[in-house]
């Protein structure tokens, strides 16, 4: 509420010309204003508008810090995949070497035959 104050100097003389205090009285009047039904609506809105905005806020920063943490969690997923490939890619270069076909051929009794061997050349395209 907002309020008004006056001050209401007393006359520091008499007719006579003497003081009736030595250094002087002040009064203080103090009135309370009322406020307008206008004022009260425009402040309540403020209020509320602050009130949602603060929630909305609250509200954002909460769900960019979920996002954040699924972000942290599917990149760790993403690392561990990343490793398992790299594990599955050294496999199968292990397993696709040829010393290691000529050996498993040997113990099926398989034999390397150099006469069952072409070679194709290519012409005219170098």
């Amino acid at each position: 509420m907002a309020v008004e104050r006056y001050r209401q100097v007393l006359p520091e003389t008499r007719s006579n010309g003497q003081n009736p205090e030595p250094g002087g009285r002040t009064r203080v009047k103090s009135k309370i204003v009322g406020l307008k039904r206008t004022e009260t609506m425009i402040y309540i809105a403020l209020i509320f508008v602050i009130a949602v905005a603060a929630v909305a806020v609250l509200s954002l920063r909460m769900e960019a810090y979920q996002l954040q943490s699924e972000i942290t969690n599917i990149e760790s997923e993403i690392a561990t995949t990343n490793g398992e490939i790299d594990e599955l890619t050294t496999e199968v270069t292990h397993l696709a070497s040829y010393d290691r076909i000529y050996e498993k051929a040997g113990e099926l009794g398989l034999e390397l035959d150099n006469g069952n061997v072409k070679v194709v050349e290519r012409h005219g395209e170098d």
